[in-house]
């Protein structure tokens, strides 16, 4: 396998200071450095009972791992220090924030659509990063609201979350934005110097899939009556949750149907309609477990045409060499 070392310079790093195993990345975002590691070995050491060196075969000997140290760009705090923040084997590659958002972006600039919003967070001391790249869609469905792609862009700095990105939807509900993990696909980078998957490559094929799909699945999932058997099933999953949530979505659900005619049945939502509901309480939701519960069971109501089915399934058993 080749060394970090001799893989930092390909991986963006500066290795300017390479001469003392060190390796650094600077973005909008953060700072990070890489420090090799090495066994103590304090010249002069001596045992003081015998007067004698007490050299160890082990003494100053290489760890085959990295130190990281971050640090937050602030140019409001020149006294910022790096702090450390845990271990990578020398077998790891490294994928910088901004260079992987960047080569998104352009990815999706390539096609010719535009980025609506980009909203990144940093977390866990700065060693993980999620990036939200809202895309601009032609379509403009009313009776659905409107609905956007967006791609969720995962990264870390010590290893422990592959290098990632996933494809799905967000909505605007009167004036605000309803994120949710409705997952049309996702491919991962793994922190590992062998794996070579180009993850930026599908992006120009799920922009086409859901430009050319997108309207269809709406309308065909709002003209879609739910049977009472169907609407049970979904609203019995949402109660081995929790009673409370089940009967907060039933009450945003009512605000979607139409008024009871007196006499008349009480209507049925559409699978539209139920998956509304679900994806506008689930927005709330900050028991992250319990959300994605939720969002399946509003996935799980749509209709989703084939071909779109077939190309997402596609790019969701691509997996890293």
């Amino acid at each position: 396998m080749t060394s970090f070392n001799d893989r930092a310079a390909s991986m963006n790093l500066d290795i300017s200071k390479a001469y003392k195993g060190l390796y650094s990345y600077s973005d909008r975002f953060s700072e990070v450095v890489y420090r090799k590691l090495w066994t103590d070995s304090p010249d002069n050491h001596f045992d003081h009972e015998t007067e004698l060196r007490d050299d160890h075969d082990t003494d100053f000997e290489q760890v085959p791992k990295l130190a990281v140290f971050t640090k937050p760009i602030d140019v409001n705090n020149i006294d910022a220090r790096f702090q450390y923040v845990g271990v990578v084997s020398d077998l790891y590659s490294f994928v910088g924030n901004d260079n992987l958002i960047k080569s998104i972006n352009e990815s999706i600039s390539n096609t010719g659509t535009p980025i609506v919003e980009e909203d990144t967070v940093l977390y866990n001391n700065l060693t993980k990063m999620r990036s939200e790249i809202t895309i601009s869609s032609s379509q403009h469905i009313p009776i659905a609201g409107d609905v956007l792609p967006i791609i969720v862009v995962n990264n870390s700095y010590d290893g422990t979350k592959a290098a990632s990105i996933s494809f799905g939807l967000t909505m605007s509900h009167n004036s605000e934005r309803l994120a949710f993990a409705f997952n049309l696909g996702e491919l991962k980078q793994i922190h590992i110097s062998n794996s070579n998957t180009n993850i930026e490559a599908p992006i120009e094929s799920y922009l086409e899939v859901f430009s050319q799909n997108i309207g269809t699945m709406i309308s065909d999932s709002f003209n879609k009556q739910l049977t009472e058997e169907e609407m049970l099933t979904c609203l019995d999953v949402i109660e081995d949750i929790s009673k409370n949530r089940k009967k907060n979505i039933s009450n945003l659900l009512k605000e979607l149907l139409p008024d009871v005619i007196e006499g008349q049945p009480i209507p049925l939502p559409s699978s539209w309609q139920i998956f509304l509901s679900i994806i506008r309480f689930s927005s709330f939701e900050k028991n992250l477990n319990v959300k994605k519960l939720l969002e399946n069971a509003a996935q799980s109501a749509l209709v989703i045409p084939g071909q779109m089915f077939n190309v997402l399934k596609q790019l969701e058993n691509t997996r890293p060499a």
